[in-house]
């Protein structure tokens, strides 16, 4: 019993420091702005931060009438939009049809780069054109 006690508490303990010893290696930061697209703001889409260097995680945030909101780990990043828009058309089921209308140019090809500071006052103005 008193074996079990002793390992029982050296678990918890362990687990205890476990818990206070760890730290995010990639800690996050706030990232606001604007992003337009052909120059409209965008209504609603994601925005997708990746390191340049390839080390390190990828962020993603959202675009709500052209202002962006994200946590993003500092350093430089290629920065990629997507967004989607409903058509005045209908599908054979009568449901809306939508479009990806952003060029693959500021998406999945993108080259467009921002750095992402330590601090709090990472405010972007992305002009996206056609």
């Amino acid at each position: 019993m008193r074996a079990s006690m002793i390992f029982l508490l050296a678990l918890t303990s362990g687990m205890t420091l476990l818990g206070c010893s760890a730290s995010d290696p990639h800690p996050t930061y706030p990232v606001s702005g604007t992003v337009t697209y052909d120059g409209k703001p965008i209504e609603s889409g994601t925005i997708v931060f990746d390191p340049v260097d390839g080390e390190g995680p990828s962020a993603m945030g959202d675009i709500k009438n052209g202002t962006i909101t994200a946590e993003v780990s500092a350093g430089d990043k290629i920065v990629r939009v997507s967004a989607v828009r409903t058509l005045d058309k209908k599908d054979q089921y009568g449901e809306a049809i939508t479009e990806s209308y952003i060029p693959d140019k500021h998406n999945g090809m993108s080259k467009h780069q921002e750095t992402i500071k330590a601090d709090d006052t990472n405010n972007l103005v992305i002009d996206l054109d056609k």
